[in-house]
């Protein structure tokens, strides 16, 4: 780990954190009824982490809201896809107070990048 690490200055990191009505969705829409019940605790083992875009025109005390404003859809339909890849099994009529009542959104503006390796990307 290098001794000095480098701040990330245009993005932020954004965890989309499951809360319990996301959870009553991914119990109720099981196609397998027998698997065991998916608890909250569960859900939030592991939540989903988004490095997103920021500018120096946003506000310096909410970084990246206006891109989830902006981005909600496809946030949300990610984590619908990670329980259930058919979106037949989704919510019809999804909207941003649904995503918003369904995910906590935790933003950390302080991102550091301790690699010494450039950063790689996959397809």
């Amino acid at each position: 780990m290098s001794l000095e690490p480098l701040f990330v200055s245009n993005r932020v990191v954004a965890l989309i954190v499951p809360k319990a009505p996301f959870v009553a969705w991914i119990n109720a829409a099981d196609p397998a009824p027998a698997n065991p019940t998916v608890t909250l605790a569960d859900a939030q083992e592991e939540p989903s982490a988004f490095l997103i875009p920021t500018s120096g025109t946003e506000d310096p005390d909410q970084p990246g809201k206006r891109w989830i404003q902006r981005n909600w859809k496809a946030l949300f339909e990610h984590m619908l896809e990670d329980w259930y890849t058919d979106p037949a099994l989704w919510p019809r009529n999804r909207t941003i107070k649904m995503f918003r009542d369904w995910c906590e959104i935790r933003i950390h503006s302080i991102v550091l990048d301790c690699g010494e390796t450039p950063v790689e990307y996959e397809d």
